[in-house]
């Protein structure tokens, strides 16, 4: 770069606009700047700025003050393009957008320095973390700033998805029109049918995936998103939604398909918002985004989209600049005075969707709000209603997790861990805002495992080996999943093979305590469902996989035959091993199963393999024949 540029580089981010610099810094610490071959020119540099598919390209002559810049986008100069290229050329590739070293050192404590145990959730947890993991804005707050992070993902999106000003955008009328003939064509009788028989069949059928249906919100929305004629645009975006919400409450959706593809929706509707933020005027974008709170706030499609949370979320990209962060803490206002504040069980059964849990919800987004706007006051305030509970100890957890805390991590979960043994109601609240504050897959093995698995993993980071046998023994004791099945083999790699027999002992007898315990337990749980005329919870889901497994192991056959007696979880493998001491025991479940199975019109089979089935059976055969399995001592052989 010639000389006298570089010079006059050197003070340039003083003399513009604050908003300016702040969305180039973004541009720059993203990596969208490339720097072209220097021209012939001593007095010129140029460069190309990536932000989308659109590819924007700024020359730099030397002048006096700084170097004077043109770019072919149409904005003022000096533009957000243009500072982004000085920026580049004064001070180089920017660091990682995140902290790298801080993730590596968690990479490399997940994969080195923890004990001889599964390591995948732990990495599954540092993923996450990472990914609601933000530190790029200037005077950040460092690693306990958390947000929905839709910036670093925009700039894959294909390029036809890219917002441009030469796509015809439907008008209001057009877009109307298009969703209410979709809608007509849906809902008209096919041939030979009357209107009475069609009305009849959609009352009957459940909306399927890739429904018609959808077919006219998909042309609007597609269309809508690829314009950067904001507001009309969002006018066309907003109709998509409250259509969807109509289509949930007016048409069959049992299956819940026409509910997922209205949140599903809300993704290409944030991404689009995202864009907003960035490229468009201030006062547009607000009022685009005023318009999308309006839409938000319809009783409706708070109804349809739990609580209007995920369109309130689109505020969050506008609280990362000066100019547009006023927006963000309006829509949170907005959405504050919309829930209300009566969280009682009437006021849900009325407006159809659980408002206490919408309101732990928006306080993650006004805490994420006030991180993102750089706000230490908002940000402490926020801090102060979310309190202590497991929302704001997740976001502190994931901190400590990054940093490499592991000491503070481990009080962290010690302490929600405590918190939530009180109720099931309890400890589902804390799974529910683990996979939603750090964005985990409910799929995942963390992800079904919950706030247990963070648990598990946040130990094994800290090798703390006692509290892992104590969450091992609790998870193998209380396994009512076939994930609990994990536990045994872990427990055994993390005793040892020398410590192994006297702690399988221990488990055997621990296991076997517990599900008479829970024979009791469930006695009385179903003694007041009779009162109530109500039908008994089965002896089935007295089913523990974890205690099937150490019985298996152990080939223990007294205990193999008793886990049958009470659960009546019968498998080829648990009949074995009763076969091994009892043949003729063995044979006589295997023959009461048989007329079970041909009870219940089943194919009858000499062993079912690995495979439970539900005891309570309408038919009084069926019902008879498990009960004999169960209790084998009020069924005398014949």
């Amino acid at each position: 770069m010639p000389e006298g540029l570089q010079a006059s580089l050197s003070h340039f981010d003083e003399t513009i606009a604050s908003s300016v610099m702040q969305r180039a810094r973004d541009y720059w610490r993203r990596g969208l700047v490339s720097i072209n071959e220097t021209t012939d020119s001593n007095a010129e540099a140029s460069a190309t700025v990536h932000v989308g598919s659109a590819n924007f390209t700024v020359t730099l002559t030397i002048a006096d003050a700084q170097p004077s810049t043109t770019c072919t986008c149409s904005a003022p100069q000096p533009c957000r393009h243009a500072a982004a290229a000085m920026l580049e050329l004064r001070d180089g590739k920017s660091p990682a957008h995140l902290n790298q070293d801080a993730v590596d050192r968690a990479i490399a404590r997940s994969t080195t320095d923890m004990a001889d145990i599964p390591h995948e959730m732990y990495d599954a947890l540092l993923a996450a973390i990472v990914a609601k993991h933000d530190m790029s804005f200037v005077g950040g707050l460092g690693p306990e700033s958390f947000t929905f992070i839709w910036t670093s993902r925009w700039q894959d999106m294909p390029a036809d998805s890219t917002p441009n000003d030469f796509t015809h955008l439907y008008s209001i009328d057009e877009a109307t029109d298009i969703i209410h003939r979709s809608l007509t064509d849906f809902t008209a009788p096919k041939p030979g049918q009357s209107a009475e028989d069609r009305a009849k069949e959609l009352e009957n059928t459940p909306i399927a995936r890739g429904s018609a249906v959808f077919n006219g919100v998909h042309t609007v929305l597609e269309n809508a998103i690829k314009s950067t004629d904001w507001e009309k645009a969002t006018a066309n975006i907003c109709l998509c939604i409250r259509t969807l919400a109509q289509i949930v409450h007016v048409f069959n959706d049992k299956d819940g398909i026409a509910r997922s593809h209205a949140h599903a929706l809300m993704l290409p509707v944030t991404r689009y918002f995202t864009w907003m933020s960035e490229e468009a005027a201030p006062d547009v974008s607000g009022n685009a985004l005023n318009e999308l709170m309006k839409a938000g706030t319809d009783d409706m499609v708070m109804h349809i989209f739990s609580g209007g949370i995920p369109v309130f979320s689109c505020a969050l990209p506008f609280a990362r600049w000066d100019d547009t962060s006023m927006w963000a803490y309006e829509a949170m206002e907005t959405a504050d005075k919309a829930l209300g504040t009566d969280t009682s069980v009437t006021a849900c059964e009325n407006r159809g969707f659980d408002i206490g849990w919408s309101r732990h919800r928006l306080i993650a987004l006004r805490h994420d709000v006030a991180a993102l706007a750089g706000d230490s006051i908002a940000l402490a305030e926020a801090r102060k209603e979310l309190g202590d509970d497991v929302t704001a100890q997740t976001l502190k957890l994931a901190s400590d997790v990054l940093r490499g805390d592991n000491d503070a991590a481990v009080q962290i979960v010690r302490s929600v861990n405590k918190a939530n043994q009180a109720t099931v109601d309890s400890a589902r609240t804390a799974n529910e805002a683990l996979l939603m504050t750090l964005d985990i897959n409910p799929r995942s093995e963390l992800g079904v495992s919950g706030w247990l698995g963070v648990t598990e993993a946040v130990m094994q980071a800290a090798l703390d080996k006692e509290g892992l046998e104590e969450l091992y023994t609790n998870n193998i004791l209380n396994a009512t999943v076939k994930i609990g099945i994990l536990y045994v083999p872990r427990m055994a790699r993390l005793v040892g093979q020398a410590a192994w027999p006297a702690k399988n002992t221990e488990l055997m007898t621990k296991c076997g305590r517990q599900l008479v315990q829970r024979r009791a337990m469930l006695a009385d749980v179903n003694e007041q469902l009779r009162k109530q005329g109500k039908n008994p919870v089965p002896p089935v889901a007295l089913r523990n996989p974890a205690y099937e497994l150490l019985i298996i192991q152990n080939r223990d056959a007294d205990a193999a035959l008793d886990y049958i007696r009470v659960t009546g979880a019968v498998s080829k493998e648990m009949l074995d091993i009763v076969a091994d001491k009892s043949p003729d025991e063995a044979r006589k479940i295997s023959d009461r199963l048989q007329a079970a199975q041909k009870a219940r019109g089943e194919k009858p089979t000499e062993l079912i393999d690995s495979k439970e089935y539900d005891v309570l059976d309408a038919a009084d055969a069926a019902a008879a024949a498990v009960d004999a399995i169960l209790r084998p001592d009020a069924h005398p052989a014949e």
